[in-house]
């Protein structure tokens, strides 16, 4: 692990505690006042995962676009904060060029249908946008990957115990590859419970 594998995830950490911070002090809530929310959901989301450096059947770097799926599960600890599961399925056998490797050759290694869950924390601010953050494994027939993901979520209430979400999350995978997933969900929420604040 050179030292640039360092640097991403100290860059990464820095970064997403200036974010929290910065979005915690904006976040007020009326004090006294009882709120009710769901601890649980449920999302399933149709995604595009985009990594810059592939490599075409010449043996070309390219830009791949593959489909991928995504599901996380998360469980609120409160109205701002939750802790949960996301796991993204890239349903693609592809190439990449390891553009995170230490060295100046830069290997090629080769992915079929990987599966990422990531243990994540979200930090809902506000309403609509949330902000994630965490870490797991990308398993893969040829070698298993650790990635660092951080991301962004937009969501908007449908009805009821459904919402709809517009999700951008960033892959980094240590001595390997980076990503890029854009997707839309759909979320279904249980297990309401009263808070107060």
């Amino acid at each position: 692990m050179a030292t640039h594998t360092r640097s991403l995830g100290l860059h990464m950490a820095i970064a997403a505690t200036l974010m929290l911070r910065a979005f915690c002090a904006c976040a007020q809530h009326d004090a006294g006042q009882a709120t009710e929310h769901h601890r649980h959901e449920l999302s399933v989301l149709l995604a595009h995962t985009h990594v810059s450096q592939g490599v075409d059947a010449n043996g070309d770097i390219t830009w791949l676009t593959l489909p991928s799926w995504g599901l996380n599960y998360n469980y609120w600890l409160s109205p701002d904060w939750a802790i949960g599961l996301h796991t993204d399925l890239i349903n693609e056998v592809f190439k990449v060029e390891e553009n995170l490797h230490g060295g100046s050759e830069k290997p090629v290694l080769e992915r079929t249908r990987p599966v990422a869950p990531a243990l994540m924390a979200t930090y809902r601010p506000g309403e609509h946008w949330s902000f994630i953050l965490g870490a797991g494994q990308e398993f893969a027939k040829e070698q298993d990957l650790f990635l660092l993901r951080a991301g962004l979520e937009y969501s908007m209430h449908l009805g009821g115990v459904w919402e709809t979400s517009a999700s951008l999350a960033y892959d980094a995978r240590f001595d390997a590859y980076d990503s890029w997933m854009l997707g839309i969900g759909i979320t279904r929420m249980f297990g309401l419970r009263q808070h107060l604040h």
